[in-house]
């Protein structure tokens, strides 16, 4: 008997082949472009289009900025298959331990520095309670996030000012903004986005991020450790939690107790944009800076429309799953197919 011969399977265009690979590209452009529509004069009743200001250009790239430096901190941590819960109140914490010591005197300097071990200090304990002793990320992160948002209350239950601190004969806030249209965060994100690309593609410590998130088993029987891994990746997100808090206390000159209310899942969300898989295994900082852009525009062009925060909150999770379904009838088209 013969066999039922094949059909043959048009293959996609090149273009196709791109975006399937690069969901979050198109995303971007698709976004972008619903962004100068619906606050295009025409749809807003002969309005002035702010959007496409370069003021509002500028705000953009500041805001991806501040909160890619916190995201790429989690992109570490999903890449490895883990996941924190408490990244926003370490933000908080760490800002609280920087406007109490430049309040009191303390050199700056010093006090960023101190900031910033007490931001690996903590990201280290969460990986130390997740791989030492063995809680689940979910419930070890949020059981962190808990005693840190009592912490952060006790030093400042309102706000706390970091008084007449100066850095290099300029106030906080005049450092932040560089006295220019770029800012002090976007310059950092695009260095630390060099700098973190060439560490998780061409070290050994970084690809190893991939094979501890993709294959737990197949790294240990490589002979790598993947606990020892993931306290790093902790420790690296725990790094970018406190210096997003220091550029959140330079610009506002003040410290808060709910500063870092809803930047964890504001994070959680871009990076799931991104492409960042939760799973482990997958992910980069390009990625995870594009979701970070897609979350930022659609928060900016609604406050333009003057939407409440809940609509955007409402939009942003919509977004979130549409992705989640694109990324599944694309590159996840083999797990469909079995």
């Amino acid at each position: 008997m013969k066999q039922a011969e094949k059909l043959p399977v048009k293959e996609d265009s090149k273009v196709v082949k791109f975006f399937k690979r690069n969901n979050i590209i198109l995303i971007l452009i698709l976004v972008y472009a619903a962004a100068a529509l619906l606050a295009s004069p025409g749809l807003l009743g002969g309005k002035k289009n702010t959007f496409f200001t370069v003021s509002n250009t500028y705000d953009l790239l500041t805001l991806v900025g501040v909160y890619g430096i916190l995201a790429m901190g989690l992109t570490f941590v999903f890449i490895v298959g883990g996941i924190d819960l408490s990244i926003g109140y370490q933000v908080a914490f760490c800002a609280a331990i920087f406007a109490v010591m430049a309040r009191s005197g303390v050199n700056v300097i010093l006090a960023m520095v101190i900031t910033l071990v007490c931001g690996c200090a903590v990201g280290y304990l969460n990986g130390t309670i997740v791989t030492r002793i063995g809680i689940p990320p979910l419930i070890g992160t949020l059981a962190v996030m808990t005693a840190l948002k009592g912490i952060v209350y006790i030093i400042c239950p309102d706000s706390l000012s970091v008084g007449s601190a100066t850095l290099a004969g300029n106030t906080l806030s005049a450092v932040y903004k560089l006295g220019g249209a770029i800012t002090l965060p976007v310059i950092l994100i695009v260095i630390l986005t060099v700098v973190f690309t060439i560490f998780l593609k061409y070290t050994v410590t970084g690809s190893n991020f991939y094979i501890t998130g993709g294959n737990f088993e197949a790294g240990m029987l490589s002979g790598i450790n993947p606990n020892r891994l993931s306290r790093i990746a902790y420790t690296l997100g725990g790094f970018c939690s406190a210096l997003c808090g220091l550029l959140l206390c330079f610009r506002t000159n003040t410290a808060t107790y709910n500063m870092g209310d809803g930047i964890d899942i504001t994070a959680i969300c871009a990076i799931v944009v991104g492409g960042v898989k939760m799973q482990g295994g997958r992910g980069n900082m390009a990625m995870c800076i594009m979701g970070v852009a897609v979350i930022q525009i659609i928060t900016n062009v609604m406050n333009k429309l003057h939407y409440s925060t809940a609509v955007v909150a409402l939009v942003t999770g919509i977004v979130v799953i549409l992705v989640l379904i694109l990324d599944r009838f694309t590159s996840g088209r083999d797990v469909l197919d079995d």
